[in-house]
This record gives C-alpha cells, sequence and structure tokens, in this order.
C-alpha cells in the first residue's frame, strides 16, 4: 500500500499561517475606496462630462461597496453605518447646489469627519483598531481577542495608541485636501488628493507595523491576531505507593 505523506508539524502553541484571504477584503476597499473614484473620475472627464457629474460618479464606488457589503452580510455595523451617513449627507449637498469645489471640500470633510470619529472611539470601549482587527477574524478567534481586551491594560493601551494614529492620519488627509480644494485647479485636486491619500496610508500602515511589532516582542501579545492557545499539559500520572 502507498504510505501517506506526512503532515508537517507546528510547536505546541502556535498558529497556522495565514493564508492570502485575509488581506484581501482591506486590499479591496482600498482599490474600491481610493483607485476606481479616480479611474471614474478621469473617464468621465475624458468623454466629455463636466466636473460636477464626475465627481458625483466617482463617489459612486465607495457607496456600491457599502451597500453590497450590508446586503452581504444582511447587516451593517458601526463603521460601515458612519461611512455610509456620510456618504449619503455629502450627495445631498452636493444634489442641492454648488460648483466644484463644493465637492472637493467634501471629500476633505469626509476625511476630518473620519478623523473626528476615530479619535471619539479611542475614548470608547471599541476603539476603531480593535473593532477593525475583530473584522480580520472570526468565531474562537474573535472571542479570544475579546477576553484579551477585557484582561490586558497593554492590549487595550496599544489599541487605543492604533486608534489615535489613524484618527489623527485622517485629520492630515482632509487638512492637505482642503488646502488643495481651496487653491488648485479643479481637475488637479482629485489625483493629488488620492496620491497625499495613498502616501499617508503606506506611513500609517508602516508605522503600524513597527508598533505592531515592538508591542509584541514587549509584551508577547499580538495587536491584530488572535493569542495562541495556551499548550495543552499532559495530567500526572498518579504516584503508587509500594511499601507496606
Amino acid at each position: 500500500m502507498p504510505q501517506k505523506t506526512p503532515r508537517p508539524l507546528r510547536p505546541p502553541g502556535s498558529t497556522p499561517p495565514r493564508s492570502s484571504g485575509t488581506l484581501r477584503g482591506p486590499l479591496f476597499s482600498l482599490a474600491v475606496d481610493i483607485l476606481l473614484p479616480l479611474l471614474v473620475y478621469y473617464a468621465a472627464r475624458a468623454l466629455g462630462a463636466d466636473q460636477v457629474p464626475a465627481l458625483l460618479l466617482s463617489g459612486a464606488p465607495p457607496a456600491l461597496r457599502l451597500l453590497a457589503g450590508a446586503v452581504r452580510h444582511r447587516r451593517i455595523d458601526g463603521v460601515d453605518l458612519f461611512l455610509t451617513v456620510l456618504l449619503v449627507g455629502a450627495a445631498l449637498v452636493s444634489l442641492i447646489g454648488g460648483g466644484p469645489r463644493v465637492l472637493l471640500f467634501k471629500n476633505a470633510a469626509l476625511s476630518l469627519a473620519v478623523g473626528a470619529w476615530a479619535l471619539g472611539t479611542a475614548l470608547t470601549r471599541n476603539p476603531l483598531a480593535f473593532q477593525l482587527g475583530q473584522r480580520l477574524h472570526q468565531g474562537e478567534a474573535v472571542r479570544a481577542r475579546a477576553r484579551l481586551w477585557q484582561d490586558s491594560t497593554p492590549f487595550r493601551r496599544g489599541q487605543r495608541a492604533l486608534t489615535l494614529l489613524w484618527g489623527a492620519e485622517q485629520f492630515l488627509d482632509g487638512g492637505v485636501g482642503a488646502l488643495a480644494a481651496a487653491a488648485l485647479p479643479p481637475d488637479t485636486v482629485p489625483l493629488l488628493d488620492r496620491a497625499v491619500s495613498l502616501a499617508l496610508l503606506a506611513l500609517a500602515a508602516g508605522i503600524t507595523a513597527g508598533y505592531a511589532r515592538r508591542f509584541r516582542g514587549r509584551h508577547a501579545l499580538p495587536l491584530f491576531g488572535a493569542p495562541a492557545p495556551a499548550p495543552a499539559t499532559a495530567p500526572r500520572a498518579s504516584r503508587v505507593s509500594c511499601g507496606p
């Protein structure tokens, strides 16, 4: 009979390697929220659309992503609900009136609002960093992270520090966007806005990765992953007396 190939063993307490699917969701959101609106805007302009209709069309991909997620999961969580309300409000303001600069300021205001909301969650029991970390896991991993939040002061401090970092990044993004919307030609602003957003996101991601690595080395705790289960201990054999 053919012998079965032995499966590679992992050290006790280690976690299995992550699949690339863990990053697929955030990368897809990044493409839909930043890159696709840019392509839609300049494609509409190339086809002869005015600036205002092109800007309105460029806001459609993020809104459709949020709607599709709500329909697929049959619920909408706090993060998506907040962004949906902001997008709907911006669309209503755009339909009431205003030129292209009003729509460009809308993008900056969106970043400023997200930054304010992120900073606000840092003072609550569910900071943004912890919420996003929970969305990367399922089942027992979610419950393990919730227990870690309840039991570990350093873990709570680390989640709040990352939330403050991301809130500050959004504030800076919104401030630069507002200055660009006020001073630059309207057709230049979307490209510069997306370039600044990507650069700030890359900077925040680099700082986050370095902070998470130092945090794990200092406290032996993951900021985004699930804590490794404690290795099972073998039962102690009872001692049998042989004496009289």
